[in-house]
């Protein structure tokens, strides 16, 4: 029998939420240029994306995830729903948290 998940990660890529993310990139002493050259993208692309609220790329984010770590990510990358993000946090820190509180 075969069940079918659907991907975390839609086609069309994520929003990211501006305010909070020059928020993160400030409160480490890093800049939107250094940001946009971690995701492979020129400083106006970065710019210009988040200004119009264009979506971001799966090898994007996972850019931004990893300079900013996963669980400062999450609250900066914008999901449509309520249901979507809930959905999100399971499956990435729902599983570990679980394991977490098993081994306390």
């Amino acid at each position: 029998m075969t069940t079918s998940i659907k991907p975390l990660f839609p086609a069309d890529g994520y929003s990211l939420k501006k305010y909070l993310l020059k928020k993160w990139i400030y409160a480490n002493r890093l800049t939107q240029p250094y940001v946009a050259w971690k995701m492979h993208l020129s400083t106006y692309e970065f710019k210009r994306r988040l200004r119009e609220r264009e979506k971001f790329n799966r090898e994007e984010i996972t850019a931004l995830v990893r300079l900013m770590d996963a669980e400062d990510a999450f609250e900066v990358i914008y999901f449509p729903t309520m249901k979507i993000r809930r959905r999100v946090w399971h499956e990435v820190f729902g599983k570990y948290k679980n394991k977490e509180e098993l081994n306390e």
